[in-house]
């Protein structure tokens, strides 16, 4: 069926046309003429008016593929839409399409034709009408320019926000973000640093690696792995100060991390600076205390100089010893026994044996190859010699009615010992080395309470414990001691009476000059007399009475009758005498208590002092009298003094 509207050729059954959409009406009659031939009816009609037996010839021909006779016809231009502009009609006798004619005008494209029954018809202009009705092949439209740039905007902003958070939000923006010089976290700065320092750009990775030191010290982090590589940084670029500065940093912030030790322990053993090999091998040890690497300890022991050694193993002895320290790599040894004392520079170089003495001695010991020095030798010798036992008495302590005597013996376990010395007393003074020494013979006690006091003593020198036993012997006890209220003389008192005084009574005297008495720290004179001399000692009340020397009987009385002339037995005879005989020196105690002592003893010329000492009646002070001998045992002086 003809479209009327745009002429184009329907199917005889379609309502519509397929091209420009307009209503189609149908025509009852055939048409005819040229319309007809537009149509292409009178074609159809004429191959299916043919005999069969034509009809089936040109079939038959068809499928073997014969070529049909072509016409050449003058291309025709169509103006129908979606026809080309130009196409060949060639339909030969038989209603089918011809060859391609050989001068068609170019570049025009030349179109088939064949000659179709209708139902070949109809599915093909089906099939065309599909195809220009596909998705996209509709009409233009007009174009809205608002939208298309709104959508633009909106694709911007959503590919620049997903920059911007690329860039700020990931790992890999930051790195890029470095790469360019812009500010970036520091792990970034880490990295494209460490990218840098492998190009050989050591300048540009040292810059980033300090950026990002800073951003991590602001952040309160410490990026181990990242410091070493600006350490590395530093030494590539000649930096070696900054790097071993670095280390150090590292090692102190982060001691358990060995690789900043050995790179600055590195440093140290290529540096040719002073100290800097002592200063590596305690840097090793510190090394090995904090990481517990066991490579640092070895690094150590074949670095440094052997610790020395002793001839005699640290520990307790009975007995004094000597000790040898050396160095069997033939260093130099410097020793201390003092705790605080820095070795090798406050130690004793080691030149012979050294002695130990009885105590407890703890030895410090390094051997020195220039400037390393070994570890310590360290020991403690504890020389403690054996004490004896404390002796023992033969006499019970109770109360006796007549005089008894004593016997002594070492304790128990010192029995068979010879090297046994017993020291006793009964005028009841501690026993020492001044001592009566007790020689197996049993000795009488005096009459009264009597104390009896011994020490044993060893060939060591040690002292036992004291044995103390109180007696009580029922007999006449000897005369009381030396007393400074009964004893003092009449016409003074020592450091009461005045120089004034003193002299209204026995003269002026002459001025001898200047002296110094024991225990008295202020200005002292002296003046003479015919019987001997008087010192005065400076007060804060003025002049005192401090001395008085009698070498003559004249107008001062000494205590108790006694005077110049008198012997040993008869002045001893006048004050208390506990018995106790002579120490090994020809000393004797005579008395020792609370109220004060007496004893004898011995001059260089054979002369004695017989010396008593007692308290002051305000107990702040003492008093001392004391009569000088001569080898004969007569008294030839006779001295009163105060002693604060």
């Amino acid at each position: 069926m003809l479209c009327k509207q745009c002429g184009y050729y329907a199917a005889d059954e379609a309502i519509v046309c397929p091209q420009c959409g307009a209503m189609l009406q149908a025509e009852n009659s055939s048409a005819g003429g040229a319309e007809a031939i537009r149509q292409g009816k009178r074609a159809r009609e004429a191959v299916r008016n043919r005999p069969a037996q034509a009809q089936e010839e040109i079939r038959r021909k068809r499928r073997a593929g014969a070529s049909r006779a072509t016409v050449p016809l003058k291309p025709v231009k169509d103006t129908r839409i979606g026809i080309p502009e130009y196409f060949d009609p060639m339909v030969d006798d038989l209603g089918g399409i011809g060859e391609e004619q050989e001068d068609a005008p170019q570049p025009f494209e030349r179109r088939k034709m064949e000659v179709y029954s209708d139902e070949e018809a109809r599915k093909a202009q089906a099939a065309a009408y599909a195809a220009r009705h596909a998705p996209g092949r509709g009409p233009r439209k007009m174009v809205n320019w608002f939208r298309v740039g709104l959508v633009l905007f909106i694709a911007a902003a959503v590919a620049g926000g997903g920059a911007y958070y690329i860039l700020k939000k990931t790992d890999f923006g930051q790195i890029l973000m470095a790469r360019m010089g812009q500010e970036a976290s520091s792990t970034a700065l880490w990295t494209v640093g460490e990218e840098m320092l492998d190009r050989g750009e050591i300048g540009q990775a040292i810059l980033h690696f300090e950026k990002a030191k800073a951003q991590d010290a602001e952040n309160g982090v410490v990026d181990v792995d990242g410091l070493l590589l600006l350490g590395n940084a530093y030494e590539a670029d000649g930096r070696i100060a900054d790097a071993a500065a670095l280390y150090e940093e590292i090692y102190t912030e982060t001691p358990s991390r060995p690789e900043a030790y050995v790179n600055h322990i590195r440093i140290l053993l290529g540096s040719r600076e002073k100290g800097a090999q002592a200063k590596a091998s305690e840097l090793m040890k510190t090394a090995y205390e904090k990481t517990g690497d066991a490579s640092f300890s070895t690094q150590r022991a074949d670095f440094v100089p052997a610790p020395p050694e002793v001839d005699l193993t640290a520990g307790y002895y009975e007995t004094k010893k000597y000790i040898a320290i050396t160095s069997y790599q033939g260093y130099d040894v410097y020793y201390t026994f003092d705790e605080n004392a820095e070795l090798p520079s406050g130690g004793s170089k080691f030149t012979e044996r050294v002695f130990l003495d009885e105590g407890i001695h703890t030895l410090r010991a390094v051997a020195v190859n220039g400037e390393l020095v070994s570890d310590e030798l360290r020991g403690t010798y504890r020389i403690i010699m054996p004490s004896p036992q404390t002796p023992r008495s033969s006499l019970a302590p109770n109360t006796y009615k007549t005089r008894q005597r004593v016997r002594l013996k070492p304790g128990l376990d010192n029995e068979n010992d010879d090297d046994i010395v017993i020291y006793y007393t009964v005028d009841g003074s501690s026993p020492d080395a001044d001592s009566p020494v007790y020689t197996g013979e049993p000795f009488w006690l005096p009459g009264g309470r009597v104390t009896l006091k011994a020490v044993a003593v060893n060939k060591y020198s040690k002292v036992s414990n004291m044995l103390e036993i109180l007696y009580k012997i029922e007999i006449p006890e000897p005369l009381r001691g030396y007393n400074s209220e009964e004893d003092a003389p009449k016409d003074f008192t020592l450091y009461v009476t005045s120089m004034t005084e003193f002299q209204q009574t026995f003269g002026k005297g002459t001025l001898a000059g200047e002296v110094t008495l024991e225990n008295i720290d202020t200005e002292c004179r002296r003046y003479d007399y015919a019987w001997g001399y008087a010192v005065m000692s400076r007060t804060r009340t003025g002049w005192v009475v401090a001395e008085v020397y009698l070498k003559e009987n004249g107008p001062i009385a000494a205590p108790r009758g006694t005077k110049i002339g008198d012997s040993e037995g008869f002045v001893v005879g006048k004050f208390r005498d506990m018995g106790q005989i002579e120490s090994p020196s020809g000393n004797r105690g005579l008395y020792a208590g609370k109220d004060g002592t007496g004893k004898i003893w011995v001059q260089e010329d054979g002369g004695k002092i017989i010396r008593y000492r007692c308290y002051t009646p305000d107990g702040t002070h003492w008093w001392q009298l004391e009569y000088r001998t001569n080898r004969g045992g007569t008294v030839v002086a006779i001295d009163m003094k105060y002693d604060p």
